[in-house]
């Protein structure tokens, strides 16, 4: 908490703001907290007790006293397809190069890590004004575009960088993971000088500060490449590293930025981000040295591999992540809304938790469980939410269903997901058909909302109101990318009076509610589980920070490699 640039220990060091009260929610009352993810790689998880191999540290082995030391290659992995490095818009591997690349005015995952508080970057500070809808971000100096081969001068980004980048996540043809945000809730956004910045909201609103440093949202780029046709493939930024080769179905390597803001960082000499087609490869790359990092299936996995190397660091903790079953109700059968209800009573969560989790995982409604003040409780998911195979037989028939198809991406480790579905379903009297297909040819299938149902991988949505945004018209991009095509008013005004209400204790009040209308209405979006993250580094890195979900974009210009 000693960092200068971080927001909350400016107000705790000025007195403004006690320590308790910051820890104790009180910072996320009225401002929000963290970010959002769609169908990306990788894991989040909130703060807990980290697990670790006999003699490790729980956070990468480094020691207060331990010098940071320059140089080496961390080498970072998923499944999947990079499908380019859009800043707004990518949400596979293409979202772990951005956040690299690019700067954002801050970053933050109050909800997860709230001791880590807000951590500036192209902004040095940023005030809500008196009228609750004003904010008002000063622009650091100096931060400097990175040498690059695309022509974009090597200037400092100001307000007008914002500003441009801003209007592109707000522009409903760009396809921007904000646009949601965006569209709903700002008014207006202007650049008073070079050094300010300023977004005016339509209405309170609980998440503003939650999509400001969202990594999958906020990207700030250089003006000249918003219109370059180089946007996706070639990104420049005046972020920690620059990207030097970009290879779908291989890697994309970075090294740092020699123009960064940060004197000294970052610390590697390279950071190597590689794909696999699937999960039993990456694994194999892991045991044998290739990668440095992991995220187990599951902490049976993850245990036996500490078993055959003991070195290795391990952290175990609640995550935000899970995944879903999708129904495009603009195509039969999910146009009639007791086939999406007989899917829901049909799903046994039990099952998916013994059998993926080996017992580690929680049921889940709408909002993630990690979310533990605004996720329906056991007790309420049970009532609003029952696995119930005989009515689920019954909603079918009446639905006159007896066989359905759904696609699945041919990545991580869908076949189980696939397997348990199919037998689930076949209780219920139905036949579901499974249609494989490679990742790429999935996601792309998936943004334009082709497909008539699909499993949903690796949701990671880090406020309640973005793990909302299935259920309401638009979908959760609010330009109907991905959109099952659902739409109920009653619903939208109930998502939307929660995430404008600032007071905390009504806000969980009106999200409980809005879940269990949801819930009540057939919903054409379902989730399965609530996983936890099992996640494993190799013994050389050092200083890399776990407990930190998406936030740890904002330390990878801080861990090293022994």
């Amino acid at each position: 908490m000693s960092d200068p640039n971080n927001y909350w220990v400016r107000k705790i060091n000025s007195g403004r703001v006690s320590r308790r009260q910051f820890v104790g929610g009180a910072a996320i009352a009225g401002v929000g907290a963290a970010g959002l993810g769609l169908v990306g790689c990788g894991s989040s998880s909130s703060s807990s007790t980290p697990t670790t191999a006999a003699g490790a540290s729980p956070s990468a082995a480094a020691t207060p006293s331990e010098t940071p030391k320059k140089g080496g290659t961390f080498t970072t992995a998923f499944t999947g397809p990079f499908a380019g490095a859009n800043p707004w818009n990518s949400v596979y591997g293409g979202s772990g190069i951005v956040p690299e690349v690019y700067n954002y005015l801050f970053r933050d995952y109050l909800a997860f890590a709230p001791d880590r508080g807000i951590i500036y970057d192209l902004a040095e500070s940023h005030q809500l004004q008196s009228d609750n809808i004003t904010f008002v971000f000063k622009i650091r100096p100096n931060v400097k575009v990175a040498p690059n081969a695309q022509s974009i001068p090597e200037r400092a980004l100001d307000s007008g960088d914002a500003l441009a980048s801003w209007q592109q996540i707000a522009d409903a043809k760009s396809g921007s993971n904000g646009y949601a945000f965006a569209h709903q809730w700002i008014d207006k956004m202007d650049a008073p000088d070079a050094s300010t910045f300023r977004i005016i909201m339509k209405s309170p609103y609980a998440w503003t500060e939650a999509n400001v440093g969202n990594n999958l949202i906020g990207a700030v780029v250089p003006k000249e490449l918003i219109s370059s046709p180089d946007l996706k493939a070639k990104p420049v930024g005046a972020g920690p590293y620059k990207l030097t080769e970009l290879k779908e179905g291989a890697q994309a390597t970075m090294v740092p930025n020699t123009n960064y803001w940060k004197t000294g960082r970052p610390y590697l000499d390279q950071f190597v981000i590689r794909t696999y087609a699937d999960q039993a490869t990456w694994l194999a790359a892991f045991s044998s040295g290739q990668v440095d990092y992991y995220a187990a299936t599951n902490q049976d996995e993850a245990k036996q591999l500490l078993q055959n190397n003991s070195k290795l660091q391990y952290n175990h903790s609640p995550s935000i992540s899970f995944n879903s079953f999708w129904m495009n109700t603009k195509m039969a059968p999910w146009t009639d809304a007791r086939a999406r209800n007989a899917v829901n009573l049909a799903t046994n969560r039990d099952e998916y938790i013994q059998l993926i989790g080996h017992g580690a995982g929680e049921p889940q409604g709408p909002v993630p469980y990690a979310f533990t003040k605004y996720a329906l409780t056991k007790a309420e998911l049970a009532q609003a939410q029952p696995f119930n195979v005989s009515e689920a037989k019954k909603q079918f028939s009446a639905a006159g269903v007896t066989e359905f198809s759904f696609a699945f991406p041919t990545s991580s480790n869908t076949n189980d997901y696939v397997n348990i579905f199919v037998r689930q379903m076949q209780a219920a009297g139905v036949t579901a058909k499974p249609q494989p297909l490679d990742a790429g040819t999935w996601v792309a299938q998936y943004y334009a909302s082709k497909l008539s149902a699909s499993l949903s991988l690796n949701q990671q949505y880090q406020t309640p109101d973005f793990a909302l945004q299935w259920y309401v018209t638009g979908g959760i991009t609010g330009n109907n990318h991905y959109d099952t095509g659902f739409s109920d008013p009653a619903i939208d005004a109930g998502v939307t009076k929660a995430a404008g209400t600032l007071d905390e204790a009504a806000r969980i009040t009106a999200y409980k509610d809005v879940q269990k209308l949801i819930l009540s209405k057939s919903p054409p979006f379902i989730n399965f589980f609530g996983l936890y993250a099992d996640l494993l580094l190799s013994q050389n890195v050092r200083g890399f920070q776990f407990n930190v979900g998406s936030l740890i974009y904002a330390y990878e210009d801080s861990f090293w490699m022994a």
